[in-house]
């Protein structure tokens, strides 16, 4: 197994040299599964925020309000949600590229650089 012949050191190494960019720690930091509690703030302040922007829309439908009104908060979530969406992307597809790239330094497949991630770095 390729996995068992990569030392600590050299897994170090070939990850040193291809380190996540501001752009992508951003994104992991504040919006992917594993956030920590005390960086959660910025990410409810866009839920919620996101979430206003809907219900605002929304009820002005319900209840027959101005296509002016319903117009505008329309506008801005799908802006707000747009933009969202197409940096996580950016960062998540930048990540994979990355990750792609120490991978083939190692020579090993995804599922093995996964069990070297796990294997050396398991919290």
């Amino acid at each position: 197994m390729v996995t068992q012949k990569i030392l600590k050191s050299e897994f170090d190494a070939a990850y040193n040299t291809h380190l996540p960019s501001g752009w992508i720690r951003f994104a992991y930091k504040y919006f992917s599964k594993e956030t920590e509690k005390k960086d959660m703030s910025l990410r409810n302040h866009i839920t919620f925020g996101l979430l206003a922007l809907f219900l605002l829309g929304f009820f002005g439908t319900v209840f027959g309000a101005s296509h002016a009104f319903i117009g505008v908060f329309t506008i801005w979530y799908a802006v707000a949600l747009a933009i969202l969406v197409f940096y996580l992307l950016s960062a998540v597809l930048l990540n994979n590229r990355r990750l792609k790239k120490v991978m083939k330094i190692l020579g090993v497949s995804k599922s093995e650089y996964n069990r070297l991630a796990d294997k050396y770095y398991k919290k």
